[in-house]
């Protein structure tokens, strides 16, 4: 993630951010301002992972703060992509960063409705399995919901598609 503005030429500008479930900002970086005044912060890959606010000061002044709203990471995986009626088949996952303790909802759809098939507590790791069989053949699609909280707003998995077949 970057971030970056215009302020004063040569001038330090310092980073703060307030992570989703704190009471106050915390210092996250330094940079100084280039001959145009323009600064950048560069944050690695995976260092923001829930909401978060943000706000720069530089030369006694602050920033208007901003909110940044994240999406956790939903996984979905099945045990096979195409099942004979009456068979089980498992689908399983997890969710980034974790939400130990939460449930999410599977959700299935035929000809285009969601519907909630199942609603598992997210395990240890913050995974999840549920198993299903079908009566009847055809191509259902599904998807999972960790419902938005304190940390992320609403995520939502890939689709994932299987076919059941008589």
């Amino acid at each position: 993630m970057v971030i970056s503005g215009t302020g004063t030429a040569g001038a330090q500008v310092v980073l703060w951010r307030k992570r989703a479930g704190q009471s106050s900002f915390q210092q996250a970086a330094t940079s100084t301002a280039d001959t145009a005044g323009k600064y950048t912060f560069t944050l690695k890959r995976g260092t923001v992972m829930a909401d978060q606010e943000w706000y720069v000061t530089s030369n006694g002044t602050q920033s208007s703060t901003v909110t940044q709203q994240v999406a956790a990471l939903v996984g979905l995986g099945s045990s096979t992509r195409s099942a004979v009626v009456g068979h089980k088949i498992v689908l399983r996952g997890h969710v980034t960063p974790s939400h130990a303790g939460e449930r999410v909802l599977i959700e299935m759809s035929r000809g285009g409705a969601w519907q909630v098939l199942a609603r598992p507590r997210l395990g240890h790791g913050s995974r999840y399995t549920v198993s299903h069989s079908f009566g009847r053949s055809g191509a259902v699609k599904f998807r999972v919901v960790l419902r938005g909280d304190s940390r992320n707003e609403q995520s939502i998995s890939p689709t994932l598609r299987v076919n059941i077949r008589s």
